[in-house]
């Protein structure tokens, strides 16, 4: 197992190096060494990054919001991911909390790997202790890729938290099937017994999560057998872009009343910003504050977010 999530490591190591924006990118010499993955504490490169860290989770803060729960994507943790997105939050009054879900303990910066199952008791056990300790009556939840899955998953499936949170808001969530660029098509050439040994794969490489997500997966089929995705009393927004080339809108929207469905284009035609950039993507965090506020009629200046 510990040579498997070793392995798991390094995959996700070089996603993530090439993650993070940077404004000033420095080249990797092409006879750079490897990570040493004898030790799998956080990379310096990921720790000293000017984007890397997420403010404190401050039970005391006040507001007269909702506080607002964020819920990071496939890989990342609550230290990097939307924690752009919560320093924002925080500036603007709001009182913001995050955590680490689904990581393994030998690799504990890398979240969201396990079964979402698993991940949304946690979550939901993480939404609890927020309404009870800052005394709110309500709970906003804000997720991005798995989280956005999450942030819709946990009301539907864990009992009492479609009681305590009011507004869901999604960005880039795999709720129709995630394709992973449609390497799932492949997966079906040899019918069922080549999409279990997908599976097992998946399994043993140390991310029941990725299977959870896409087409035929635990999630995708609760998802699908669902009469009703969100819960009575939610109000939910995903928000989604035409560039997303990994989750494309029609994985993500949600054709139910009172659900709102944006595409990024639609309000900025010229951003065209990809799955992983809608964290960082200004635009996109406009329309975020716009459906926690619920005030679409907000005018904002557009910009041009990453590709990725």
């Amino acid at each position: 197992m510990k040579f498997a999530v070793l392995l798991l490591a390094q995959t996700f190591w070089s996603l993530r190096a090439g993650a993070l924006p940077s404004p000033d990118p420095t080249p990797i010499p092409e006879n750079a060494d490897s990570p040493d993955l004898s030790n799998t504490s956080i990379p310096d490169a990921l720790r000293l990054d000017e984007l890397y860290g997420a403010p404190d989770n401050d039970f005391n803060c006040k507001s007269e919001r909702n506080p607002v729960v964020l819920l990071h994507g496939l890989s990342a943790d609550r230290e990097v991911d939307l924690n752009m997105l919560q320093w924002e939050l925080n500036r603007r009054g709001y009182c913001t909390f995050s955590q680490t879900y689904g990581a393994w303990d030998l690799v504990p910066w890398i979240g969201g790997l396990r079964a979402m199952a698993d991940s949304a008791k946690d979550i939901a056990d993480f939404v609890r202790e927020v309404k009870d300790k800052t005394g709110a009556e309500k709970v906003d939840i804000v997720g991005h890729s798995e989280g956005g899955v999450q942030a819709i998953y946990v009301p539907m499936t864990q009992d009492g938290i479609s009681d305590i949170v009011e507004r869901l808001v999604a960005l880039g969530p795999a709720i129709h099937g995630a394709e992973y660029l449609g390497f799932t098509d492949l997966w079906y050439i040899g019918g069922e017994e080549t999409r279990a040994i997908a599976k097992l794969v998946q399994d043993l490489i140390g991310c029941p999560a990725c299977d959870d997500m896409m087409t035929g997966g635990t999630v995708y089929s609760d998802f699908k057998n669902a009469s009703k995705i969100v819960q009575p009393g939610n109000k939910a927004t995903i928000i989604m872009s035409n560039s997303d080339i990994l989750v494309k809108p029609d994985v993500s929207r949600i054709d139910e009343p009172g659900v709102d469905n944006v595409i990024v284009q639609d309000t900025c035609p010229d951003d065209v910003v990809g799955h992983a950039g809608l964290m960082w993507d200004k635009s996109v965090w406009r329309l975020v504050l716009n459906a926690l506020e619920e005030n679409n009629d907000v005018a904002f200046p557009c910009e041009i977010g990453l590709p990725v």
